[in-house]
């Protein structure tokens, strides 16, 4: 039922939206050659792939992904030649949505997978390590925290181990900050309780270790001091000591070493020897039964929520930006044209476009109380 909501409304909010930015030169009473066929396309091809992209993962199918490029790169193309010979004021217009296709772009383009690099491949290749699809993975879910749109690459997997490096991107706002984090994943035989290691120093730490240098270096995060302390003994305190700065993280059956770098050949090489033991007591006292290891890379932690409630708040709140954003650049953009004499009032215009905008602040707040509350 969900899924069906989610697809009639989402269909739903295409039309509205394609309807509302065809007529929006006829709105503040503008006549601009070209702009029907250019906004047909942006609601057939653009508004389409911002639903996959906000919808669901950037790292779908290859074949969602090349559609996606070619409707962007499409529409990009007509802009250009239809402002070319529309002049500024058009320009002015379709700024809004010029921001909205180049953010696609660049989200595509970043969370497009790349190819092993070079040095990663001769490194695997030099010690007998298979590069492997991330899909044909089986693993427990992961103890990261990773971005919705990520992309996995140089996915290396040796006898005990798997290696491979985790791009996303995190949007706050308008402001979007890169990440990548390279990842050592061993499977344990049997399911343990969670804890985490992470640089820092006493800030929060759960727990105090005989090692004023361990303590200096690392946070400890757990909940049962016993099975901290068993878990850290003296080795693995130097190991981590000596693969710093590291991440250490158990959650079930995943025991998970982490850095925010790029995955080198260098890289791999420590990392897969930083051979953290998990004493044999620990398993017969806190092991449970292990569950079954799922198909490709999933991650822990908080995450996109995909609930159909959360995905209509998100197709709401950009459609009515889209509209609301334009309909202020169209009524700048037609006003600095000789004659401007709208079918309405600037100040009904002006109400209008607050209120557009008024709707995708509302959205995006309940959204984010929404995504809260299910956490």
């Amino acid at each position: 039922m969900g899924r069906d909501l989610v697809s009639v409304g989402g269909t739903l909010l295409v039309v509205a939206t394609g309807l509302g930015l065809v007529m929006m030169p006829g709105v503040v009473g503008a006549d601009w050659p070209g702009w029907t066929s250019l906004m047909l396309l942006v609601a057939v091809l653009v508004i389409p792939v911002a639903w996959v992209l906000i919808g669901i993962s950037a790292g779908s199918a290859t074949v969602a992904r090349w559609i996606a490029v070619l409707g962007v790169g499409a529409v990009l193309v007509r802009i250009a030649w239809t402002t070319y010979d529309a002049g500024p004021a058009m320009l002015l217009a379709v700024l809004p949505l010029l921001a909205v296709i180049v953010l696609l772009a660049s989200v595509l383009a970043y969370s497009w997978p790349r190819a092993t690099t070079r040095a990663v491949q001769d490194c695997a290749h030099r010690n007998g390590w298979r590069l492997v699809d991330p899909r044909e993975l089986r693993l427990p879910p992961l103890p990261l925290t990773v971005g919705r749109t990520w992309t996995a690459r140089n996915v290396v997997q040796t006898p005990n181990a798997v290696a491979f490096e985790v791009r996303w991107l995190h949007w706050n706002g308008l402001l979007c900050r890169r990440h990548v984090l390279s990842a050592f994943v061993t499977t344990l035989p049997v399911a343990l309780p969670g804890l985490e290691v992470r640089p820092g120093g006493l800030t929060r730490s759960d727990l105090t270790l005989e090692s004023a240098e361990f303590n200096r270096s690392f946070d400890v995060i757990g909940d049962e001091p016993r099975y901290l302390t068993a878990v850290l003994h003296p080795r693995t305190m130097q190991a981590l000591l000596d693969a710093r700065p590291v991440r250490l993280a158990i959650a079930s059956t995943a025991l998970v070493l982490s850095r925010d770098q790029p995955l080198t050949a260098e890289s791999l090489t420590q990392g897969l020897a930083t051979g953290i033991k998990v004493p044999q007591h620990v398993y017969d006292d806190w092991g449970q039964r292990a569950p079954e290891p799922g198909r490709g890379l999933r991650f822990l932690g908080r995450r996109f929520d995909p609930s159909p409630g959360a995905a209509l708040l998100r197709m709401t709140t950009l459609a009515t930006g889209i509209l609301g954003l334009t309909l202020l650049t169209c009524l700048a953009a037609a006003a600095t044209e000789t004659g401007f004499d709208p079918p309405h009032s600037v100040g009904r215009l002006l109400i209008g476009s607050a209120v557009l905008l008024a709707i995708a602040a509302a959205c995006a707040l309940a959204r984010r109380v929404y995504g809260s509350a299910w956490a």
